[in-house]
């Protein structure tokens, strides 16, 4: 299994696909190309702190159908709740 690590934008609306396991996609855009990403662990926190065009970076592996599955992030723009 090759890890990456890259660096880029969410470049895409961040959706929810599967319930069970919860299971959310979304577009990475780098310097270089465009990457179908999947984040399964984490997901729901991911939901509340990731917002389309914030910088991210990410550290995972490629799936079978080249798709990125996400199993580190950090999203530099926090959404933090009104108290």
């Amino acid at each position: 299994m090759e890890y990456v690590s890259l660096k880029g934008t969410i470049n895409s609306a961040i959706k929810v696909i599967s319930f069970s396991p919860y299971l959310v996609r979304f577009e990475l855009k780098t310097k270089e190309r465009t990457y179908n990403c999947l984040v399964a662990k984490d997901a729901l926190n991911f939901m509340y702190l990731a917002e389309q065009s914030a910088p991210i970076a990410i550290f995972g592996h490629f799936n079978k159908r080249h798709q990125l599955i996400v199993d580190k992030y950090h999203v530099r723009t926090v959404v933090y709740a009104n108290v």
